[in-house]
């Protein structure tokens, strides 16, 4: 096949496992946007992918500069497009999708390739009860019905919370789980011996409350480090809190398939709490790739209450749940994980590695994009 992923900013890692796995066999072209807030995982990417890069785009929040880029970029599109004849295009949202429609002459009904879209989050209009988010639900079932032919979904209850009530066409769900050829390892790697609580924040730096409520309940705790890697929207709020207190340090960005082994096995426990109480409800339905890498680096979770997440958690043994927002919450928590410690590390490795290991998913994956 000659597939093209077309997504709306530089490939993060789940998009970079699946580009490399695909091009084993198959001719693999990647077009995207520029961010800033993302880390560059050029050097991790197949050196067979042939790769353009739109350049910087202007964050959400300065949405008339956003369109002026994308209008600046069709001219390029339609090239890129012209002078290749691929078979499958994956994007993974609506403006990506409008760019790649606009570029072509799909809008007078000619079938060209195979189009896909791969759903990691589900926006806010999804949730929303106002005039903008039903216009765009509207516009949002208006095009998956004619343009989308393959629904890629990161979590089933993605699909079963929303898709379902309109698309029929061919889905499938692909958790973000561990690639076993794309990870890393570096022989055994232990823990230093350390008599205080490592809790890890690790990856996209997006929840403001959620790391507040953590710094406070544990700064200064001669007891207990907190360590984070990452960066994103509210890497500067990390970064104040650990220049004032010493047991807070941010170690900055980090490569996900060179130093997730190191950044493991320096911690004690993963903390992905999320607020479950906001108009979206995706923190309630989704499945991080955190989940696969707790169970793969044999690290427990400490996640949020009355989420997706948590079910798993539970079901697999590899964690605890929490209202973040309860006094005491956090601290019951870690003092349940803490305390489990040496069992839940002898029931990791009684896991199935299917649960985390993705081999059979992306060979799949390949069959779905093929048919």
């Amino acid at each position: 096949m000659n597939i093209l992923f077309f997504i709306s900013h530089q490939p993060n890692p789940r998009f970079v496992k699946q580009i490399n796995f695909l091009a084993k066999n198959n001719t693999v072209s990647l077009a995207y946007f520029q961010r800033s807030t993302l880390a560059n995982l050029d050097d991790s990417i197949d050196e067979r992918v042939i790769q353009t890069n739109f350049g910087k785009i202007p964050n959400a929040s300065k949405p008339v500069k956003r369109i002026w880029t994308y209008i600046k970029t069709i001219g390029h599109i339609k090239k890129l497009i012209k002078t290749n004849e691929y078979n499958v295009v994956l994007v993974n949202n609506l403006d990506v999708l409008l760019l790649y429609l606009f570029s072509t002459i799909r809008f007078f009904g000619r079938r060209t390739a195979t189009v896909a879209i791969e759903i990691s989050d589900l926006r806010e209009f999804v949730f929303g009860n106002g005039l903008g988010a039903k216009t765009l639900r509207t516009l949002e079932r208006m095009l998956y019905k004619k343009y989308i032919d393959k629904l890629i979904v990161t979590s089933e209850k993605y699909f079963s919370y929303h898709f379902k009530k309109f698309f029929n066409k061919d889905v499938f769900v692909l958790e973000n789980k561990l690639l076993s050829k794309e990870i890393k390892t570096f022989g055994e790697l232990k823990k230093q011996d350390s008599q205080k609580t490592i809790i890890g924040i690790v990856g996209l730096l997006l929840r403001k409350d959620e790391y507040i409520k953590l710094f406070e309940t544990y700064k200064d705790n001669p007891t207990v480090e907190i360590h984070i890697y990452g960066k994103g929207e509210y890497q500067d709020l990390v970064k104040d809190y650990a220049d004032r207190y010493d047991n807070i340090t941010y170690f900055g960005p980090y490569n996900a398939f060179t130093d997730t082994q190191r950044i493991y096995a320096s911690i004690d426990i993963i903390y992905l709490i999320y607020d479950v109480d906001q108009v979206s409800l995706n923190n309630r339905l989704a499945l991080p790739n955190k989940l696969y890498e707790c169970m793969y680096y044999g690290v427990p979770l400490l996640c949020s209450k009355d989420t997706y997440l948590a079910e798993k958690v539970k079901e697999y043994g590899v964690g605890t749940d929490i209202d973040y927002k309860v006094d005491g919450g956090i601290e019951e928590g870690v003092a349940f994980l803490m305390k489990n410690k040496d069992a839940m590390k002898a029931h990791f490795t009684t896991l199935d590695k299917n649960l985390y290991l993705g081999d059979t998913d992306y060979i799949k994956l390949e069959s779905f994009l093929m048919e």
